[in-house]
């Protein structure tokens, strides 16, 4: 079928044979980041090809020179401009184009990654043209003189400084190898360009004006959502929100967060964590593992009751008499952070040293974001997990053994795959698990496949049932994949959360079964 073929060759191709996700890597210790999708290429390739034929092929070249620089000059600094609002657009969490079209923000990062390159170069190109035009008349002097006492031409040099900082810094081995002094100089830059530009248009009232202000009011409002949301969830009349921090085994820490006010959870919602304590400026994405939603508690209410006294019948007397209400407990939500450097070392090794490996400390959480694909509608979910990419994946596991006991959902097999190094981070979710495991109808639907790659020992790799299977060594994921698809019930949904190469092994064993059945391909990634 065409739709198959739309799938394998251009909604799941990577652009060339697998890699996408695994990061491109030098001698191991340079990342060089990652390779957009074949979807991805195409789009970024024409609106690379149309911002360069406005810029330079339309044109009259048979007009004389300076007149050629002047019209390359006014062409390359509106489109600077215009950019300038899809820039700011991708670049925010609450974009709006994310609900709409259920894309995920990390497609859109890798959109404004690029917006950010053309922007940046047009803005160079316009002030080159400016130079060479302005050189030709009054040479170097007079460029000097401009940029000493002219505020159009000074902010617009000013403008045009920021964002080569902006390029220069942002290359994936720089921006990987020091994040937090990227993140910190690149909020900077951003902002000194967003006002150089805006200076430079407004002096001269120039009618590409009102394509800034938009852009502006598009990281207005994203800024303004985030802080909302920020206030709303975690402050109430009463309380702050409070976090627990556990140190687990396989360096990682479970985190659990105590709201004063609810919120609609969905599997496969992220937040951003805030640990002013830890990390006073940062804020991280992690995938949401679980949620507690608010039960009732009993409260005792002072009822009076009327009774009748025993010496005289008409004397009333009161007692009073304690009832049973019911008053909402606060939701608690937990993630999984894995020590990597950073924020997340600094948290795992101050819980680490604490008694116990428990601490207790102030925090907020900023969300939820995503959650746009369930997997109701599929008979069979193929759910995989690298290490802490579980998280992503066991509030699906709930949920749909939740809507087959409620006969709610058309799933009837669900499959999780977790592989993970040592037996010891099986500990990372134990807790809802347990849980899990003696819900009713778990049997029947769930089947659990758990790949260690590094046992310390043959007794750690114990299989409990033939619903829970545990394995050494890595996984051969187009068997399982392959399998699966072939014992399906209905469509079929495949999800990943972990490391790239996982994700590019997933992605090219799914890409092999869309001639044979109805597959849909779900990708869970963080890049930065």
């Amino acid at each position: 079928m065409w739709i198959s073929k739309i799938k394998k060759h251009l909604l799941y191709a990577p652009i060339f044979k697998m890699r996408h996700n695994r990061e491109i890597q030098l001698g191991g210790i340079l990342s060089f980041g990652t390779l957009p999708t074949r979807l991805h290429m195409i789009v970024l390739t024409i609106y690379v090809v149309s911002n360069i034929v406005y810029c330079t092929v339309l044109m009259d070249f048979s007009l004389p020179r300076m007149e050629v620089v002047a019209e390359f000059r006014g062409r390359t600094g509106v489109m600077a401009v215009v950019n300038m609002i899809p820039l700011f657009l991708l670049a925010g969490k609450n974009n709006i184009l994310i609900g709409l079209l259920h894309i995920s923000f990390d497609t859109y990062n890798i959109f404004h990654r690029w917006m950010g390159r053309i922007v940046a170069l047009e803005s160079l190109a316009h002030t080159i043209a400016w130079v060479i035009n302005k050189y030709d008349a009054t040479g170097w002097t007079g460029i000097h003189d401009m940029m000493m006492t002219n505020a159009f031409i000074s902010y617009g040099f000013v403008g045009t400084i920021a964002f080569m900082v902006l390029i220069l810094h942002s290359p994936s081995p720089i921006r990987h190898a020091f994040y937090e002094t990227f993140l910190t100089i690149h909020i900077i830059m951003a902002t000194a360009a967003t006002i150089g530009v805006y200076m430079h248009l407004n002096i001269d009232k120039l009618p590409q004006l009102k394509y800034i202000q938009l852009g502006i009011a598009f990281w207005a409002f994203d800024r303004f959502i985030r802080l909302f949301k920020i206030f709303y969830h975690n402050v109430s009349r009463n309380s702050l929100t409070q976090v627990k921090v556990q140190a687990l085994p396989g360096e990682a820490c479970r985190v659990t967060f105590e709201m004063p006010r609810p919120w609609n959870y969905k599997p496969g919602q992220h937040v951003y964590v805030h640990f002013p304590s830890v990390a006073l400026f940062q804020s991280h994405p992690f995938s949401v593992a679980w949620s507690e939603e608010p039960k009732p508690r009993p409260t005792l209410v002072r009822k009076p009751t009327i009774l009748r006294s025993k010496t005289d019948e008409k004397l009333p007397r009161v007692e009073e008499k304690s009832i049973d209400v019911t008053a909402p407990e606060k939701l608690s939500m937990s993630l999984v952070i894995q020590k990597r450097t950073g924020m997340t070392a600094a948290l795992y090794d101050k819980a680490k040293n604490c008694k116990g490996g428990i601490m207790h400390i102030r925090g907020f959480v900023e969300g939820p974001y995503g959650g746009h694909h369930q997997l109701h509608s599929y008979g069979t979910a193929i759910l995989i997990a690298g290490g802490v990419g579980i998280t992503h994946q066991v509030g699906f596991v709930r949920d749909l053994i939740r809507g087959y006991q409620d006969k709610t959902v058309a799933t009837r097999k669900v499959v999780l795959v977790w592989i993970v190094r040592s037996a010891e981070q099986l500990e990372w979710i134990r807790p809802w698990m347990d849980t899990i495991l003696p819900m009713e109808g778990r049997r029947e639907l769930l089947k659990i496949l758990l790949f260690v790659t590094r046992p310390k020992s043959p007794r750690e790799i114990q299989s409990t049932s033939a619903t829970i299977q545990m394995f050494p060594g890595k996984p051969n994921i187009d068997t399982i994949i392959a399998n699966e698809v072939e014992d399906r019930i209905g469509t079929v949904a495949v999800t990943v959360c972990g490391p790239g190469t996982l994700s590019d092994t997933v992605r090219n064993a799914v890409r092999q079964q869309v001639d044979h059945a109805s597959v849909d391909y779900l990708e869970e990634s963080f890049t930065y």
